[in-house]
């Protein structure tokens, strides 16, 4: 064995097996299968609404003509109908056609919803143009369909189908044809018969525009809400999915660390016996200089595993205690020191000095240690790293550097697990994924702004004290 072979780096030295490994995750969206479900829900019910009026009006017009002996002009009612089941007929094969699809084009769809509603209105408009008007009890009708437009369309798109509904309504009102029944007279006459309008025409306009208004706000705004609870639902089922995945490689990663340290721990002894012995054997120096580099990549194993230990959770089921920040900050800071050249710049606020906190030290320790070792790799030549503490009703430690700092898909990715962009064997990608998951259990948050060759701000945010006490 040679070991100057052995010392050489193989395959692509500027490869980083634990974020190739980090990219072959799987990821998931919040967006996938949300617009494309809604409007294929929306438009089947849709279509079984505009089936559910045709039959009715048939069914009405019949009653009406034939049961009530009032006279109405069944050709032209006949063929809007006919115009509104064709239509249908259109519709049904276009959803059949969006159903084969992965995922549909919203804005197309939109449009087309929007077509199929205002023609639905302008149905119903020459329906009751051709029965009386606003004196056909079926003219309520017109708040179905804005309540449709509420619920099926965006906000904008719905208030210009109210506009639409209400030019619908003030024309009836100014012109119809009449329905004469019993008396002769007719209740409410057409505006262009008498010149102009009477107080029971405005009051009725006025009457529909303020009912269709408070209609559509309300329904739209409910609609609203309901969609953007909808997201939060999904966002926050795809966060849950990603913790439980992450938690499970934390786990795996300590289960490893925990299973290899024994037989790391063997080799060892055994190598540097064996290098004692060949000392006094006199065996030559390659071999003893192999033995050598055994023993050196060992250690090497077995702090990688260390950290994998202590970083994936092996502080979970401490206690919470009551600290001050300043000394949980003098705890991270001691540990750094043999990694330091330069003082870090702490900056506490008086409070940061007196007050406390309640939080589990060791876990917090071990996660902001993490973040500012990040900072620490990423200053060149160790230059100025600042912390800023400031507790007020939550405890904000903002972690600084004037580092070379992250292009944003860099930045997108710096919580995953197993990513990172320091050279191979100098880091293994956990510290800023095993922090976050320590400080988001704590009920607080990190926020990562960075900006290249400007340098690097993390802010962390815990709560002063837990609603629960006990354990993480």
């Amino acid at each position: 064995m040679n070991s100057k072979t052995a010392k050489e780096p193989r395959g692509n030295p500027g490869a980083n097996p634990a974020a190739t490994q980090a990219d072959k995750l799987p990821t998931l969206s919040p967006h996938v299968g949300g617009a494309s479900q809604r409007l294929r829900v929306n438009l089947s019910w849709l279509i079984k609404l505009r089936w559910v009026a045709c039959i009715g009006q048939l069914l009405v017009i019949s009653v009406v003509m034939y049961a009530f002996q009032v006279s109405l002009p069944f050709v032209p009612l006949g063929l809007v109908i006919s115009l509104t089941v064709l239509t249908n007929v259109g519709l049904v094969g276009w959803s059949a056609r969006l159903s084969q699809q992965a995922e549909g084009s919203q804005p197309t769809a939109d449009y087309l919803l929007l077509t199929v509603m205002v023609l639905d209105l302008f149905s119903l408009t020459t329906l009751l143009y051709l029965t009386g008007g606003p004196n056909n009890p079926f003219c309520l009708f017109f708040f179905v369909n804005l309540s449709l437009a509420g619920v099926l369309l965006p906000r904008i798109t719905a208030v210009v189908f109210h506009f639409l509904g209400a030019l619908s309504f003030g024309f009836l009102l100014f012109s119809h044809h009449p329905l004469l029944i019993a008396s002769g007279v007719e209740v409410l006459p057409p505006i262009y018969v008498s010149g102009q309008g009477d107080l029971r025409h405005f009051g009725l306009f006025i009457a529909f525009l303020t009912c269709s208004s408070v209609i559509v706000y309300f329904m739209t705004r409910l609609t609203g809400e309901l969609r953007q609870q909808e997201l939060d639902l999904r966002q926050a089922q795809t966060q849950q999915s990603k913790s439980e995945k992450y938690e499970a490689l934390g786990t795996l990663a300590a289960g490893a660390a925990h299973e290899l340290s024994t037989p790391l721990s063997t080799i060892a002894v055994v190598a540097k016996e064996a290098e004692a012995m060949g000392r006094n054997a006199s065996l030559p120096e390659e071999l003893t200089e192999d033995l050598s580099l055994i023993r050196s990549e060992v250690d090497r194993c077995r702090r990688i595993l260390n950290r994998m230990a202590v970083g994936a959770g092996q502080v979970i089921g401490e206690s919470f205690e009551q600290t001050t920040p300043e000394r949980l900050l003098q705890d991270v800071l001691v540990e750094l020191q043999k990694v330091i050249t330069e003082p870090i710049g702490l900056d506490l606020d008086p409070t940061s000095k007196t007050e406390t906190i309640q939080l589990p030290p060791i876990a917090v320790a071990q996660a902001l240690r993490a973040l500012v070792k990040n900072a620490i790799d990423a200053v060149p030549s160790q230059g100025p790293i600042r912390l800023t503490s400031r507790l007020g009703a939550k405890w904000t430690l903002v972690i600084k550097d004037r580092g070379p700092g992250m292009p944003d898909e860099i930045l997108q990715r710096v919580s995953e697990p197993f990513f990172t962009t320091k050279s191979p064997g100098s880091g293994m990608g956990l510290g800023v994924f095993l922090a976050r998951n320590v400080v988001e259990r704590l009920g607080g948050q990190i926020r990562i702004e960075s900006q290249a060759r400007v340098g690097t701000t993390v802010t962390v945010t815990l709560p002063r004290q837990q609603n629960l006490e006990g354990s993480i």
